[in-house]
């Protein structure tokens, strides 16, 4: 197994948004626990005012979506490391599989697990696997993710 390469986590706010390319009311990520070349662990703590919150729980695309800022993170903090100033763009590509079992309520703090299984060109086939704060899994997922230069 990889040595995670982060010393503490990141939960800074600013430092959070300089790492991935969206931004407010557009954010899915609030936490990077760990990183190593093809891994990461990164949180959300799901606010009660988010734009996808509906009935006090995160809706399926909004789950989705920090599975997808999970990753956008993780390569920021990538870009970060070989001196990028700013995170570059990307987007899904392809949803091959997701799998929710069960949708967060407000204040719940995600944990969601990242790791690259292949990457050509632009192109990153990634797996995502999402845990509430129990330790359940509510979410798993593969897509592959398009970065634009």
């Amino acid at each position: 197994m990889a040595e995670n390469l982060l010393h503490h986590p990141i939960t800074s706010h600013e430092q959070i948004i300089n790492l991935i390319p969206q931004k407010e009311p557009f954010v899915f990520v609030d936490t990077l626990y760990e990183y190593t070349n093809l891994t990461g662990v990164t949180g959300f703590t799901v606010p009660q005012d988010h734009v996808l919150v509906d009935e006090n729980k995160l809706v399926e695309s909004g789950l989705i979506e920090h599975m997808a800022q999970s990753m956008s993170l993780h390569r920021g903090y990538q870009g970060s490391l070989s001196g990028q100033t700013k995170p570059k763009t990307g987007f899904i590509g392809v949803i091959k599989t997701v799998e929710i079992f069960g949708l967060p309520a407000v204040g719940e703090k995600l944990k969601t697990y990242v790791e690259i299984l292949h990457e050509i060109m632009n192109v990153t086939s990634v797996s995502a696997r999402t845990e509430n704060e129990k330790g359940v899994v509510i979410a798993t997922s593969e897509m592959k993710t398009v970065t634009v230069e």
